[in-house]
């Protein structure tokens, strides 16, 4: 059989002109973008661009850090712990008792822990359970500290005897921070970073706590304490024992000046110290704010937490 090429099988002949216009891409045939058009695009390109980057931003801004802002949903309370014993005003045997306060879930170690004072002008009435103080230890402990709220010893007349009613409290501080320091391994705490903070009452036992000195007829070590939180307790000088000096822990203050139980002038004294020896300070004042100025937590509550983030990433 012989095979024949049948003409179907090769495509016509194309023009030299088609065949230059077919192998130029399709582009070429588009008309030029007018320079208008073109800075137009440029300028929504920038524009979409910066908008990606801050809206990138913010979502970083509100990544949560620890110890500045809460970190941890629940926080675990270990009630009614014995940290030891005193014999109080009536001669009788007082048991001492703490709770503490740790973040749920949490498998950090070397954690900075504060020691929380509460207040009550050192009469019956108040204990670690006061309700600022509570609310102070769960809020730190929701942004990664652990917590740790004492009761000491206190009595019906605090005034008959100031420095005695402060000698009590201060011994049974000293046994607080002792009881942490000797289970800093069980409470996964780093003992040199420890912030002793108080409100009223508590907060001039802080003070004094804090600024107390050993001697030679005294033990007294505050090593590892790193800050001071003095809320509305800066003390009358009558209620002042202990001599502030350079080698001091840096203090926030937390004052309302309309305070008539403890006046606000302490608080402005009290800085006035610290500054003179040079000690980091801070003053929140509180316009208008009376004894006790919870209604204006969250306000001065950020403040608390930037102050010792910047203590505790500094060490």
């Amino acid at each position: 059989m012989t095979i024949t090429e049948s003409p179907n099988l090769h495509p016509a002949p194309v023009p030299e002109r088609s065949r230059r216009v077919q192998g130029v891409p399709s582009i070429a045939k588009r008309s030029p973008v007018p320079e208008r058009s073109r800075r137009v695009q440029g300028v929504l390109s920038i524009s979409t661009f910066l908008l990606l980057l801050l809206f990138s931003a913010s979502l970083h801004a509100k990544d949560p850090v620890r110890y500045l802002h809460p970190f941890f949903e629940k926080v675990v309370i270990q009630k009614d712990i014995e940290f030891g014993e005193s014999t109080n005003f009536e001669g009788k045997t007082e048991k001492l008792l703490l709770d503490v306060y740790s973040p749920e879930g949490d498998k950090a170690k070397n954690r900075p822990v504060i020691l929380w004072f509460h207040g009550g002008g050192f009469r019956p009435g108040n204990d670690k359970t006061q309700s600022y103080i509570v609310k102070l230890a769960n809020d730190f402990a929701q942004r990664g500290y652990v917590c740790v709220s004492i009761n000491y010893r206190v009595r019906t007349a605090p005034k008959d005897d100031k420095k005695g009613t402060m000698t009590d409290a201060l011994s049974d501080a000293m046994k607080g921070l002792n009881w942490i320091r000797s289970n800093q391994k069980q409470l996964k705490i780093d003992s040199k970073k420890i912030i002793v903070g108080g409100g009223s009452a508590g907060g001039m036992l802080a003070v004094n706590f804090c600024y107390k000195d050993q001697t030679t007829g005294e033990k007294w070590d505050k090593s590892g304490i790193i800050g001071l939180v003095d809320l509305w307790g800066s003390p009358e000088p009558d209620y002042i024992f202990s001599t502030i000096d350079s080698q001091d822990p840096p203090t926030i203050i937390v004052h309302g000046t309309a305070d008539k139980l403890v006046p606000f002038e302490n608080s402005v004294r009290l800085q006035k110290e610290l500054e003179s020896v040079r000690i980091k300070n801070q003053l929140v004042t509180i316009e208008g704010g009376e004894h006790t100025p919870v209604k204006f937590y969250g306000d001065f509550a950020e403040k608390i937490a930037s102050f010792l983030y910047d203590l505790y990433s500094k060490k």
